[in-house]
Formats: C-alpha cells, sequence, structure tokens
C-alpha cells in the first residue's frame, strides 16, 4: 500500500474512527485500524463488535494494499503532524509515515485477522437531512438510562410511520417524546421513508452519540438502512454500522398523562433560570420546588439546604386549575427545559405525586415527562 493524503482529511477521519475502538485484551486485533487501499481508494475502517466505523479518505493511490495499525498510536502521531502532505506506505508488515522532513514506522499486523465489518441487507431505509436527525437526537438523547443493566432504556425508540417518525427516550424517572410530522411542508421534502408498514426499533445510546458527533455542523443528505438486527448511517464517504437491541421497549404510551388538573403558562427562559439557580441551593437529593398559591399570576422555583442556605424566585405565569406543590430532580427538570425550543412553555401538573408534563405553548412536536421525587 502506498497512499498520499492531507492532514486535514485524515484527521477527521481518523477522530470518529477512534472513538470506536475499546481497548481489548482478549482480542487485540479490535484495538487497532483497518487501512486498506483498493480500487482508487483509501479507505480506514474501526470496530468493537458492536459498532463499526468505515470511511473513506480522499487521496492518491499509488499502490493498493492494507494494514492494520494501533488505533491510539496513529491517532496520535497524526494529530501531532503538520498541516501538510502525508505519505503512508506498506513494506514489510510495517507501516511508514512520511510528513515533509518528519519520518516513521509502526508495526502492524496484517488485515486478514480484522473482523469483517457486516453489510445492513436493508428492509426498511430511511433519507433524512442531517441536521433535522441529529436536532431530534439531541432532542430526546439526554432522557435515556446511562446504565446498561436495562439495554432498552439505554437507548433511543424510533417508531416508523408513513407520514411520522417518533424518537422516544427513558430512563423510568422522566421520559422524552419527539415527533417529526413528514406530510408538513417543512419537511416532506427532507425526510423520505421506504417502508409500506410501520417499523420500530431500538438505537443503542451509545450509536446515537456517536452519530451525533460524526453529523456534528455537517449539513446534508443521510441515508440510513435498516435489517433485523442492525443499522447502518450512511453519511457522505462514511458509513457508522450498529447492532440493535433485541427486545421489548417499555409501554411509555401507559404513562402519559390524559389529561390535567394545572397548567402553567410561562417562560421558558426565565424558568429555566431559576432553576439553575434553585440547583446552587439544592441538598444532595437534586430536589427544587414548584409551587402555585393563591393567585393565578405566578409560578414559585425554590431549595434550600440547612447547611448551605436557601433560593427562592418568583416567575410570571397564567395558571389554569388548583394549585399545585411538587418537587423535582433540578437535572432532569433542566434537561426537558432545554430540549424544547421557543420559549413559551406549558408545565402542567396532576397533584403532586404523578407525572408531569413540560411542552411547548405552540406546536405538538415534542413533550417531557418528569416524575415527582417526594411531597413537598
Amino acid at each position: 500500500m502506498n497512499v498520499i493524503c492531507t492532514k486535514e482529511n485524515l484527521k477527521e477521519v481518523v477522530d470518529n474512527a477512534l472513538r470506536i475502538v475499546k481497548h481489548n485484551s482478549s482480542l487485540p486485533i479490535l484495538n487497532n485500524f483497518l487501512l486498506i487501499a483498493d480500487k482508487g481508494r483509501f479507505e480506514i475502517s474501526s470496530t468493537d463488535l458492536e459498532i463499526g466505523f468505515t470511511s473513506f479518505v480522499s487521496s492518491k493511490i499509488i499502490k493498493d494494499g492494507g494494514i492494520t495499525v494501533p488505533a491510539q498510536l496513529f491517532n496520535q502521531f497524526i494529530n501531532n503532524l503538520p498541516s501538510k502532505n502525508i505519505g503512508l506506505e506498506v513494506k514489510n508488515q510495517k507501516l511508514q509515515i512520511s510528513c515533509d522532513n518528519i519520518a516513521a514506522t509502526i508495526n502492524g499486523l496484517g488485515v486478514e485477522d480484522f473482523p469483517i465489518i457486516p453489510k445492513v441487507k436493508n428492509t426498511a431505509t430511511l433519507n433524512i437531512d442531517s441536521k433535522i436527525l441529529k436536532d431530534a437526537f439531541l432532542s430526546v438523547v439526554g432522557a435515556a438510562a446511562l446504565s446498561n443493566a436495562r439495554p432498552e432504556i439505554s437507548s433511543v425508540y424510533l417508531k416508523m410511520e408513513p407520514n411520522i417518525l417518533k424518537f422516544i427516550s427513558t430512563d423510568s424517572f422522566r421520559l422524552a417524546h419527539k415527533t417529526l410530522f413528514l406530510s408538513s411542508d417543512e419537511l416532506k421534502e427532507k425526510i423520505k421513508i421506504d417502508y409500506p408498514k410501520s417499523h420500530n426499533i431500538i438505537i443503542p445510546l451509545r450509536t446515537v452519540g456517536e452519530i451525533i458527533r460524526i453529523l456534528s455542523d455537517k449539513n446534508t443528505n443521510i441515508t440510513i438502512g435498516i435489517d433485523e438486527n442492525q443499522i447502518v448511517f450512511n453519511v457522505g464517504d462514511a458509513k457508522l454500522i450498529s447492532r440493535l437491541i433485541n427486545g421489548n421497549y417499555p409501554d411509555y404510551e401507559a404513562i402519559i398523562p390524559k389529561s390535567f388538573e394545572t397548567q402553567c403558562f410561562t417562560s421558558k427562559n426565565e424558568l429555566e433560570e431559576a432553576v439553575k439557580l434553585s440547583g446552587c441551593f439544592s441538598s444532595r437529593l437534586n430536589e427544587v420546588s414548584i409551587k402555585t398559591s393563591g393567585g393565578k399570576s405566578h409560578m414559585e422555583v425554590s431549595s434550600g439546604d440547612s447547611e448551605i442556605g436557601e433560593h427562592k424566585a418568583r416567575i410570571d405565569s397564567e395558571i389554569k386549575g388548583g394549585d399545585i406543590a411538587a418537587t423535582f430532580n433540578w437535572h432532569y427538570l433542566l434537561d426537558g427545559l432545554k430540549s424544547i425550543s421557543g420559549d413559551d412553555i406549558i408545565f402542567e401538573f396532576n397533584g403532586d405525586q404523578k407525572p408531569a408534563m413540560i411542552r411547548p405553548a405552540s406546536g405538538s412536536d415534542f413533550f417531557y415527562i418528569i416524575m415527582p421525587i417526594r411531597n413537598v
């Protein structure tokens, strides 16, 4: 193998590929990148057997061939090279790297032991604008469980219907729900589903995090292929392939309130600011109290700890229904507020121990359900 490419082109691919690599002592080949030059294209791949990444690097191909090299070492060295052309050549199972007046040799392994990254046999295909997909994932990913003890909720649940896409996540304490209406004027030209009926999949949280990072600030159309066990995201010259989670997603619809006893129409920005300030004074339970009393013109946000002090803020609001006094985890509450675009929101309650909901005052594309943590 003998190729020449720019540092800029190589660095972007190597940085994305490195995030897939997990240290593996039982299968050391997984600690390596696979570098292949073939049929006029130079490709870098990595995998941990759960997620696979592969991407072409714009290059001048002098000679076909391949090698695997330690991912951490290769990434560290490439990132510290000057921004000039880089030569990569394989001789005697060693990768020779040259850049300007710099030269290095990395001992490698043959390509034959590197795991084959599977191809997805598409049973469903989704074409979607990258910014729309990234924003949808970002709006729900914060509510997913971080622990792998229950893989089905350490995930994002994607429900594909002929005219609707739903993104759902929950950790049992809160739930985020984003809907994309494909028939709307804004989306009908930016999202296409090639599947004749409903199709639901559970995407691992780590996979969602990686695709969010790969998309970054890209503004392009991407193609998602789905089969029974796997999903592939095609982003330009890059592909991210992942296993899907087998199992049943919780019956989240059962906890969505159908009506509310109290509705608070208020400013998201003001409530967000008050929650942040209250968080400074909350105890180890991370609690913040939400109250309405007497009048119908404000909501009170407060917290306190006997060792450090207390905080209280009033927010102008329009209150409909009975008074409320409920306590929430302020981190969870803040995550929900940050996921809402626009400033006018509705905070809805059914007493102090039942799920509450936050949603935009206009539009029906997003809602966030949060459980109170205890009586005030």
